[in-house]
Formats: C-alpha cells, structure tokens, sequence
C-alpha cells in the first residue's frame, strides 16, 4: 500500500501532513492541544506505520520519539515519494542544510505548488534552488503548525503528522546523552 492510502487509512477525516525530517527536531511540532501522529519506517523497503502508532505528539511522546533512530535508505525514499498523492495534504521536507533538497526533487512536480512546504531551523539559503523546482511555501519548523491552521482546507478538520526520518542516527553519532532505553 502506498504511503498516501496508509495515511489516507489511518487519518480518513483529517488534515494530513507527511513531514520528511530528522527526528531529534520533533519539538517543533508539539502543540496544545497535541495533534495526532504516526510515525512511518522502511522495512524491507516498504514504508509502514508500526503497530503502537497513532499517537498524539506530546512531549514525552516527542523524547520517546528522538531515540528511535530508523535505518534511512535516501534512494528508497526518493523512489517512493514519486507516488504521493493528494491524498496527503501537505508535504513538509525538512531542508537540514539542503539535505532536503534530494527529496524535494523527487516529489511529484504536480504536487510541489500547492501540497508541499520546505521547513527550516533558522534560515533557508536554499530557497531559490527549491523555488527553482517549484515550491511556494517556506516557513521554519516552528511556525509548520500555526501555518498549517491558517490554511483554508485545514480550518475546518483536525490536523495529523505522518513523519519518515531522513537522517540516520545511531549511538556512534548521536551525543546527547540519554537515559539508557
């Protein structure tokens, strides 16, 4: 099943984001009241939401989140974004020093005015590269959300996050230091 029938599936009557990011920037996406999430994971190189999934984002769930650190396969995920549909609302990428510019090329071009957006920490030098590729929309992280409430086919539903990580953590490269799991 394709990644916009699972959403589609799961969330049949919300406003749906797939946010395409790293996982440790979860925080940005914490509200009040808490949106309902899910996270989706390549297994065997087919993307799918895990069975403890859907949650709401809160905090804790937020830390719980940032230590799960997914195999990230970049070719898997480009080839599988050109699927997409409208049945996903918006597509957020993550930019991460430009590293979101790989999946923002394989995103379908019919889709890239209207159904996605490029998320930034603090800035985003990239946006004429990506406005070159036809994105409209660019807003930090930590104005996704607020963005997301404003738009007119989103004031009337309820908003759920679908999230895939683009890049792989492990304990080698990972330094925060967390409680052991």
């Amino acid at each position: 099943m394709s990644i916009s029938d699972q959403i589609h599936h799961l969330f049949p009557e919300f406003y749906t984001v797939l946010i395409l990011d790293n996982e440790v920037t979860l925080d940005a996406f914490i509200t009040e009241p808490p949106v309902k999430w899910a996270r989706l994971i390549n297994h065997d190189g087919t993307y799918a939401f895990p069975n403890e999934y859907p949650t709401t984002l809160t905090k804790a769930e937020s830390d719980r989140e940032e230590l799960n650190w997914d195999k990230v396969d970049l070719d898997i995920l480009r080839k599988t974004l050109t699927d997409i549909d409208t049945a996903v609302d918006l597509v957020a990428i993550g930019n991460n020093a430009s590293q979101g510019l790989p999946l923002a090329e394989a995103l379908p071009p019919s889709l890239r005015e209207s159904n996605a957006a490029i998320i930034y920490g603090t800035s985003l030098p990239e946006q004429p590269v990506y406005q070159a590729l036809g994105y409209t929309k660019f807003c930090a992280r930590d104005d996704l959300l607020k963005t997301i409430t404003t738009t007119p086919r989103a004031t009337d539903k309820e908003i759920a996050l679908s999230f895939i990580n683009t890049i792989e953590h492990n304990d080698q490269n990972y330094h925060t230091p967390w409680p052991p799991r």
